[in-house]
């Protein structure tokens, strides 16, 4: 192993190491957000995008809902549900899935973003996800 105490010279471990590079994603709220209430009009009764912590980011939402008591309870969840599957020790969940009367509340974790669905359980749901993860933006 060569040590050199010049920051220019290249440090070698049997073999160069090599630089990597990494490639940052991120969520663009606002083309998740227009394309679902394009996309599912009158089928869609809100959609919540949160932080991890339940802070409400975007929203669309009916006027019967409280937006901040939901992101907050959804929250609530997810840290419940890590909590469980770390104990039992599985992998973190990803989305959650709730059926109740002719609905579907779907919540997704993604990029350190919690979004919340409420949809008609008519409609293929799995184009929710297709949806969300063409809005995924890689630097």
């Amino acid at each position: 192993m060569n040590r050199n105490n010049k920051f220019n010279k290249k440090l070698y471990i049997n073999k160069p190491i090599i630089n990597i590079t990494m490639t940052a994603a991120t969520l663009q709220v606002d083309l998740v957000l227009d394309t679902l209430i394009k996309e599912f009009e009158g089928s869609l009764y809100f959609v919540l995008i949160c932080t991890e912590n339940g802070a409400v980011i975007k929203s669309f939402i009916d006027e019967n809902f409280n937006k901040t008591s939901i992101g907050l309870n959804m929250s609530q969840l997810y840290e419940l549900a890590e909590e469980i599957t770390s104990e039992i020790g599985v992998h973190n969940p990803d989305f959650n899935v709730i059926h109740s009367d002719n609905f579907y509340i779907l919540s997704i974790k993604i990029l350190g973003n919690i979004i919340i669905i409420l949809v008609e359980d008519q409609l293929d749901f799995s184009r929710i996800f297709d949806i969300i993860n063409s809005c995924i933006n890689t630097n």
